[in-house]
């Protein structure tokens, strides 16, 4: 479901102080009508950039809207971004087809123990 970034903690060697990115950044799905809400809880001391989020059906990137209040976070590689704590809900309100197999979701968060996960793809049928 979720890349793998267990190598890349294994690696640093930061064993068990890091959540799995399933663990991070919980994901669920609700199908309403014709429009697909994504709502992630993001646990405690983890955060999702905003400028990260993709939405991609079938090889093409889709419009979203984000439901949530984002706040100025001061990175020392990034500058100044926004990013969500907390939760945050994805609406795609063009749902193109009723089968999520074609959909994926792009995202990138961090912990505030100074480690960011590579880029996280999940496909929506996986959920």
């Amino acid at each position: 479901m979720f890349s793998n970034n267990i190598l890349a903690l294994n690696q640093i060697g930061l064993g068990n102080e890091i959540l799995d990115p399933e663990d991070a950044f919980k994901m669920t799905i609700t199908k309403i009508e014709n429009s697909i809400l994504i709502n992630w809880e993001i646990e405690k001391t983890y955060y999702l950039y905003q400028n990260s989020i993709k939405v991609i059906h079938k090889d093409q990137s889709i419009a979203f809207d984000l439901i949530g209040d984002p706040i100025v976070h001061k990175d020392e590689f990034l500058g100044e971004a926004l990013i969500f704590r907390n939760n945050l809900a994805l609406k795609i309100s063009d749902q193109k087809e009723r089968n999520l197999k074609n959909y994926e979701v792009i995202f990138q968060g961090c912990a505030e123990k100074r480690f960011c996960y590579t880029p996280i793809k999940v496909k929506l049928s996986s959920l």
